[in-house]
């Protein structure tokens, strides 16, 4: 039974993109370096307002 959970946890995983996929899409995206300074300022306060735990959990 174990075997089965954790196989479907590992499945599950590699169904979603990793916050860093949806980053690195999200700062290419910018039209010009503005944008991009922009997209990086808010990525850094959207991780430095949730709290540790959450920002590295799966």
């Amino acid at each position: 039974m174990k075997h089965m959970i954790h196989r479907a946890l590992v499945a599950l995983k590699r169904s979603f993109k990793t916050d860093s996929s949806f980053e690195d899409a999200y700062l290419a995206g910018a039209v010009d370096i503005y944008d991009l300074e922009r997209r990086m300022s808010e990525i850094d306060r959207r991780d430095t307002q949730r709290p540790f735990h959450l920002q590295h959990s799966v």
